[in-house]
């Protein structure tokens, strides 16, 4: 299948059933972990991050709670649906100071050169296809020294691969595959080599895990 089907695939996905639904699906479920990644971070009061695949917005409480009202979320997503619900959850919460637009990952660059001191992407790397490039991208677009947060599914190793394809299988109605899921675990081994204060933890036979890491 090439890239471009792939892609479609997984837009089809998150405009169809499981965008309208994906706070009912997965609110709960990975919630502990991923406040546990934002928790361990360094962002701080003030701080400016950007989210990629934003989705509905689940991330924002966690990160709003670091980083207070004087600081700023800007989430990107290509599901309307999802932004829409991003939208009226801001809406309802009165978060002033969190935007969210549509635009694909792989590509979307700042204007004026601004960059942001932190990026954020949870459950979004092991769905798209073009994982790295996205990585690279939420890269490219915070500032030296900047924090880079990643909190995904991956590949389990050794004994605990006999659970990859139940893994996988759980996944796949967001969009999940072996080749996606080890598309995360390329770009946490990417952190780890080539960031700095790299953390990383498992979780759940090591099929989920954050990773989070200073920019060089």
């Amino acid at each position: 299948m090439s890239i471009i089907n792939e892609s479609n695939q997984v837009l089809d996905i998150y405009t169809g059933k499981v965008g309208e639904q994906y706070e009912k699906l997965s609110t709960k479920f990975f919630a502990d972990w991923k406040g546990k990644a934002i928790e361990e971070s360094s962002l701080k009061k003030g701080d400016r991050v950007l989210v990629f695949c934003c989705g509905t917005g689940l991330d924002f409480p966690y990160i709003l709670e670091k980083i207070g009202s004087e600081g700023y979320i800007l989430g990107v997503d290509f599901s309307e649906i999802m932004l829409d619900q991003a939208r009226n959850n801001i809406d309802k919460n009165s978060w002033n100071n969190v935007e969210v637009i549509g635009a694909d990952i792989t590509k979307y660059r700042l204007y004026n050169d601004i960059k942001f001191d932190a990026g954020v992407c949870t459950l979004g790397m092991s769905v798209i296809p073009k994982a790295m490039s996205a990585y690279e991208n939420l890269l490219s677009n915070i500032r030296s020294d900047g924090e880079i947060i990643i909190s995904d599914m991956q590949l389990a190793k050794g004994w605990k691969s006999v659970f990859n394809p139940l893994t996988v299988y759980i996944s796949k109605k967001y969009g999940g595959t072996y080749k996606r899921h080890k598309n995360s675990t390329d770009i946490s081994l990417a952190m780890i080599q080539n960031l700095k204060d790299v953390k990383k933890e498992t979780f759940l036979l090591d099929s989920y895990f954050y990773c989070l890491g200073k920019k060089n």
